[in-house]
């Protein structure tokens, strides 16, 4: 369950969140595809590093992809003009 209660952000946060929200959906999706690749790198090193028997390696490199994903999925959300785009068939999209 989440808290109710508000959430302090620092001023480099805020102005992050401020800035995303005004990126076009090109410049979210040039910016989601650089981190896709990034996650795919990070992805096929974890296999090659696991198969070589370095688990810690592998381990890192899978939790790097890991994060890199969900980085993915919150920069597009936090974006409307992102979301409108690739979501335009799911309910409660405004166009």
């Amino acid at each position: 369950m989440q808290s109710l209660l508000p959430m302090c952000v620092t001023k480099q946060e805020r102005e992050l969140i401020q800035f995303i929200r005004t990126l076009s959906f090109e410049d979210v999706l040039d910016a989601v595809d650089g981190i896709s690749g990034e996650r795919k790198n990070s992805e096929t090193q974890s296999i090659v590093n696991f198969h070589k028997g370095n688990e810690i390696n592998g381990a890192g490199f899978k939790e790097r992809a890991e994060r890199l994903e969900r980085l993915e999925e919150l920069l597009g959300g936090a974006n409307e003009d992102y979301r409108s785009h690739i979501y335009a068939d799911k309910p409660g999209v405004i166009q």
